[in-house]
């Protein structure tokens, strides 16, 4: 009798060691999935305020296509003030939305080539020069200005 009572517990030690394992892999799985659930509803938050923004600047544009035209083809200097100040929201919207890509990037919600898509852009509107001016780098994230900062830089002279 006395063999089956070492048996018996070292089944029992082993099914509780197995129980135990068993809640610490559900109580890390369930964590992780919080961990993501969060940076979901973070960067969906990070895309609404986005969207209110350009709803907010690009409203003025409505029914205004020939505005749209010239502030496109015209070169900076030979603008109208009006048209400065709607190729400056235009721009503001753009510069909006591309951190917004950024931030998606960093938290994981784009891939690689949908980053390299937005990473031409971003470079694209960085290194057009006359508009440089309008990048607010104290309205910025601290991490979207130090990616700026380490992009080529063509409008050094």
């Amino acid at each position: 009798m006395s063999s089956k009572i070492p048996v018996a517990i070292s089944f029992t030690g082993v099914a509780n060691f197995l129980g135990v394992v068993g809640v610490i892999g559900s109580l890390i799985f369930v964590g992780l999935e919080l961990r993501q659930t969060q940076q979901i509803a973070i960067a969906a938050q990070v895309q609404s305020r986005a969207e209110q923004l350009t709803d907010r600047n690009l409203v003025w544009l409505q029914g205004q296509w020939e505005l749209g035209y010239r502030i496109r083809t015209k070169p900076h200097d030979e603008l109208t003030p009006a048209e400065v100040w709607a190729k400056e929201i235009e721009t503001s919207w753009q510069k909006t939305m591309q951190q917004t890509n950024y931030y998606a990037y960093r938290a994981g919600l784009l891939d690689d080539d949908q980053w390299k898509s937005v990473n031409k852009r971003i470079l694209q509107s960085w290194n057009n020069c006359e508009m440089r001016y309008t990048y607010d780098f104290d309205y910025l994230e601290d991490a979207y200005v130090e990616y700026l900062r380490s992009l080529p830089d063509e409008c050094i002279e």
